[in-house]
This record gives structure tokens, sequence and C-alpha cells, in this order.
């Protein structure tokens, strides 16, 4: 079977087959897996998918790049591939495979403690598991290492939640939100503890299996009238914080987080307000700074000011310099320019060290790329022995004296022919595309941005600023243009949700929403006095905001 991704073809056989579940197979070639559906009606939205990405912690395994067939057809998605030697995390419920392997109460933990600050980041990426039964997490072989798997069931900000497992569901309530996650996540957490679910045992008044009744009755394992069985482990075993909290949760139906949750510091806790309301927009502010706001990066809560840079709640006392984060780690490390130098610093590390002739640099995707004439270097960091250490990923050729570097994109002449160069890289891929476009012939690009496959520039001919949007399509072969001539020159003002919806502020101080596909080209205008050029937009997944002074706002179309 030949499959597509991000235009390679992959061929799947029979060698490369692992498994076949409900949805479809599992497939793995090196240490890619690859999901294929069998009814297509099953597949996740490819803007699903998308907002699954910005979930990039090592421990949850998420769709990566969609699969095609080749009539072209969405028909699955790629995963990282666990390895060997990982385990079914329902397995350590059993004192049996407990004691074969060695596995100590701390061990479990620190292994309750690792799942509780994954899905801490979960909810800080405005996401919800619903589904976080046993069966839905895998544990490395150090027995302390959890990994996330089925994500594409989970509940995204655009997207609801797709299954739910009866025995970790909270029965006292319809909805799903942060605390039912916990709940499920008690449930867990308890088994893992205890060797038991917290509402099994036997009770003279419920029948067996009858959890459901016993979960809306507050008549967990804490009641006296329980009999457990022998298996079950001691309940001393379980963390004195945990053990208060298990008995809230379970015997008192208290629905609260779990104690300690890390990184309880790591997002700027604000008030949202109204500032305006009419009947187009509703306007609420987020967050206030000391100084007026120069850049914000939602996905890390990065906030760039004139004399400091933000990330979280912490301010860092820092000027002129951009912001890339480790992969992995997500360690924040500083970029500068000096001299010809490319310098780096490492909040809260050691400095990384690298000699290099920089001439320009520009991060995309939290991909840094720095230019020495023809040489556009792409860079990764690595973190060893507590250092972070820098290096060169990938080289690729542009212009030497006829490219120039704007916002996620290159614009190049080649003896006249227009032609953009927009690298798509990620950390786990390198991507770097170049497409033709005579249509810019004729113009001096004065300044481009592109974000999820929208481009807009502003070009100068005939003594006059043309404002130029061009849409791709997924694989950037073929695209639409627009021109809208004659307007007046300013910064290029928007941004395309993870949904697809391209919102933009004209010259005129209107607002433009299309969406950036090719074969949807219409276009809706809003004008409303709200609206003007010193709302600067970025994006939050599907949410739009915008910064203006020194403050960060919400808005909303009614």
């Amino acid at each position: 079977m030949d499959v597509f991704v991000n235009g390679q073809k992959i061929n799947l056989s029979q060698k490369n087959f692992v498994a076949k579940g409900g949805e479809g197979s599992i497939f793995k070639k090196s240490n890619t897996a690859y999901k294929i559906y069998e009814d297509l009606r099953k597949m996740i939205p490819l803007a699903k998918i998308g907002e699954l990405n910005k979930l990039n912690h090592p421990s949850i395994i998420r769709p990566k790049d969609p699969i095609y067939s080749d009539q072209k057809h969405l028909v699955g998605f790629t995963m990282d591939w666990l390895g060997d030697g990982t385990v079914a995390l329902c397995k350590l419920f059993t004192n049996t495979f407990r004691d074969k392997n060695g596995i100590e109460p701390d061990m479990t933990t620190k292994l309750v403690e690792n799942m509780k600050e994954v899905i801490h980041f979960v909810h800080q990426n405005d996401c919800l598991i619903v589904d976080g039964n046993e069966l839905n997490y895998m544990v490395n072989k150090d027995f302390v290492t959890p990994y996330l798997i089925d994500v594409n069931a989970w509940k995204t900000p655009s997207f609801e939640a797709t299954a739910i497992m009866p025995s970790i569901r909270d029965w006292t309530t319809d909805k799903f939100d942060k605390n039912t996650d916990w709940f499920s996540f008690a449930i867990v957490a308890f088994q893992l503890f205890v060797g038991i679910h917290p509402y099994k045992g036997k009770h003279p008044s419920y029948k067996k299996n009858d959890f459901i009744n016993r979960i809306k009755d507050g008549v967990s394992v804490f009641k006296s009238e329980v009999r457990l069985p022998p298996a079950a482990r001691d309940f001393n075993l379980i963390p004195a914080g945990y053990k208060e909290w298990f008995f809230k949760i379970f015997d008192h139906g208290n629905r609260v987080p779990p104690p300690h949750l890390p990184g309880e510091l790591g997002r700027v806790s604000v008030q949202v307000h109204l500032i305006q309301s009419t009947d187009n927009f509703e306007i609420r502010e987020l967050a206030e700074f000391a100084e007026n706001i120069l850049f914000h990066n939602a996905q890390y809560n990065l906030t760039k000011t004139a004399n400091h840079i933000t990330i979280g709640k912490t301010p860092y006392n820092v000027k002129s310099a951009e912001v890339v984060f480790t992969p992995l780690e997500q360690i924040p490390i500083l970029v500068k320019i000096v001299d010809n130098k490319i310098k780096f610093k490492a909040l809260n590390h050691k400095d990384p060290e690298i000699d290099l002739t920089v001439t320009d640099m520009m991060i995309t995707n939290n991909v840094l790329y720095l230019r020495n004439r023809e040489r556009l270097m792409e860079m990764d960091f690595r973190v060893m022995g507590g250092k972070v250490h820098p290096v060169i990923k990938r080289t690729w050729n542009i212009e030497a004296n006829a490219a120039q570097l704007f916002s996620n994109i290159i614009v190049q002449s080649a003896l006249g022919s227009a032609v953009l160069a927009i690298p798509l890289s990620t950390h786990t891929k390198s991507a770097f595309i170049t497409k033709r476009i005579s249509e810019l012939d004729e113009y001096q690009i004065i300044d481009a941005k592109y974000e999820n496959r929208v481009c807009i520039l502003t070009g100068h001919t005939s003594g006059r600023y043309d404002r130029v949007i061009i849409i791709f399509d997924e694989k950037h072969d073929k695209y639409r243009i627009r021109v809208v001539k004659n307007i007046d020159y300013g910064t290029i003002n928007f941004t395309t949700l993870d949904n697809g919806v391209c919102v933009t502020i004209t010259d005129d101080d209107a607002i433009e929403i299309f969406l950036n596909r090719i074969d949807k080209p219409d276009v809706k205008r809003i004008e409303d006095p709200v609206i003007n050029s010193t709302m600067h937009l970025i994006k939050d997944g599907t949410t739009l905001k915008f910064f203006r002074d020194n403050k960060l706002y919400k808005i909303k179309m009614k």
C-alpha cells in the first residue's frame, strides 16, 4: 500500500503491520507509526490534528502529519513510535507484575506525579483528555515515565471528545471539564497505589460492578461497609496528600484539582474584563503590562516589550533579542546577532556556544533559521549533560544578494523572476518549499508575512503600493491570488487561526475574513468603529486575540 506524507510516497507492507483495531490499522516504519483508517467517516479532521499539534510534550503521542492516499484522500496520520519496552499502565495495578519487575511504592508516586504533570500541561493548552482510562496510558520500562495515547479522541478548543470509558467517568455530571479529567486521573492513580478501583469491592447495598450508582452516591472503598479483595494493597502506601484528596473526591463528591499541581506559576492568571461590545464584536481585556507590547506568542505565553521578555509570569530584563525554545525541554534561549556573530543565552541554564557568522535570522514554528549570504541554516537545540548545545540541523541554499527574510517567509528574485521560499520545519522534520510566483515579478516587495498557507505581501509598482494575498493548497503546489491596488502603506496585520480562518485588518481599518482554501474565494468585510490598525492581530489556536499599547485582548465575533 502506497501512502503520501508531506508529499513523499511511503510504502507500507505486511512487514510494517503492527495491529488492527476498531478504527483501522497501525503500521510502523523506522521511528514513525502510521495510523490508517478503514472507515474514513471516523477519520480525525485535519483541523483537529492541527490543534493537537501544539501539545508538544514528550509524553504525549499525538497525531503529527496527515496521511493521504494516492487518490489524495485523507486516510490517517503519523505518530511517534514508542519503541520496545513500554507496557500498558493497567499491568502496574497487579501485585504479580509489580513484584516481578521490582516496582516500589516511591516509583508509583513518581509515576503518578508525572502523569499529573502531563494532564496539567494538556489543560494549560486548552484541551481535555475526557477518556483518561488506564488503557490510554503506556509506561516506559523505567516504570515512572508515562505516555498518553489515543490523543485523537481528546477534546480540543474546536472539537468535542469522541469517547469515554464508563469506569472512569464522573457520573455526577453531564459535562466534561478539567475537574472531570482530574476525577478520571484520581481513579487510575488510586488503582496504581492500591490495585483496586475506588468504587469496587463488595458492599451489601449494591450489586457487583454497580460502580455507576456508587459514584453517584459517593460510596467508595473508604466506607467501612466495603469488603476489599485480598489482593488490595495497604491504604498506607498512598501518600498523605493524595489520600486526603482521594477521600474528598470519592466520598464527599468534591471536584477539586490534585495536590501540588506542577507549574502553577507558569502562566499569567488574569481576570477577563469586557471592554467593548458592538453589533459585530465583543472585546475582552486579558492582561496588562508595564510597557507597550511589541510581540506576543500565545503558544508559549511569551510577551516582548522594549526592555523585558515575559514568559508566563516571569519577566526577564532583556533588550533586542528573539526567543526560541528547546523542542523537548522548553528551555527559553535568547537569540541575538552581535557583530555578525550569533549569540545565545539560555535562561536558567549554561549559555549555548557556537561560532557562526550570521547576517540575518528568522524564527518560524519555534525553529531558528540563521542566514549567511546564500546559506540558510536550520538550527536545532539538544540538551546534554545539563547544557544546551546548538547544532546545524540542515542547510538550505537561497539567493546570496536577491533574497529578503520577512516574517516566516523569504522573498527571492532569480534574474527578475519572483520566488517565495517558505520554511515549514518543525523540531521533528525539515521542510522547505520554493514556489515561483510570476504575478510578483512587477513588484518591489517591501514587506511580507506567511502563516498557515496564507501569504500577504506589500509590493510597490508604478508609483503605488499594492497588497497581494496568496493562498496555497495543502501541498503548496497550487495557489490563488488576489491583488488590492493602491493601498496606503502600513504594517501587514493578519493572522490565520488553526481552523483555517484568516483575519486581517486592511489599510482603511476594516476587517476582512476568509478561509485558507483555494476553493473558497469568498471574503467577508466588516466595517466597525472599534476596529483600527492599532490592533495587532495574533492567534491562540482557534481564538483571535490582539494587543494594543500595553494590553492584551481577546476579540470575538458575534
